[in-house]
């Protein structure tokens, strides 16, 4: 999740990506919160949510990373994940995933971080300083 958000901001990431394989895709489980965080920090506080969340049938990771009124949002898939890329998801989808999770407006384009096992993260900015956030 860690290099998924690094590669989204433009950092260097491993080719161990790369080392995928296709399998089954993994059995449906309930979404649950994978840390006890506020995904929305007062002042200059900074605060990372991690989330599985349901989309298109697949259990995926929906990391929140916010610091004071700006933020970030990536999808990607759980480390535990038999399917080791996204399914295509439009980005009408992922930036109302985003919008319901953070309580937060989308801010800026979607990038997706690709590999050749196909796209391991999808990622968004946030802009938490509207009525609401």
């Amino acid at each position: 999740m860690i290099a998924a958000a690094l590669a989204a901001s433009g950092a260097p990431v491993s080719s161990s990506f790369d080392a995928g394989m296709a399998v089954p895709p993994p059995p449906a489980v309930e979404a649950r919160h994978l840390q006890a965080a506020s995904p929305a920090p007062s002042g200059g506080q900074r605060a990372v949510v991690d989330k599985i969340v349901h989309l298109q049938g697949r259990r995926l990771a929906l990391c929140l990373v916010r610091s004071g009124s700006a933020g970030m949002a990536v999808l990607s898939v759980p480390e535990d994940s038999a399917v080791p890329s996204l399914p295509e998801i439009p980005a009408a989808e992922f930036l109302g995933l985003v919008t319901e999770a953070s309580g937060c407006r989308p801010d800026g384009e979607v990038r997706k971080v690709s590999s050749r096992r196909g796209t391991i993260a999808v990622s968004t900015g946030l802009d938490c300083a509207g009525p609401g956030s």
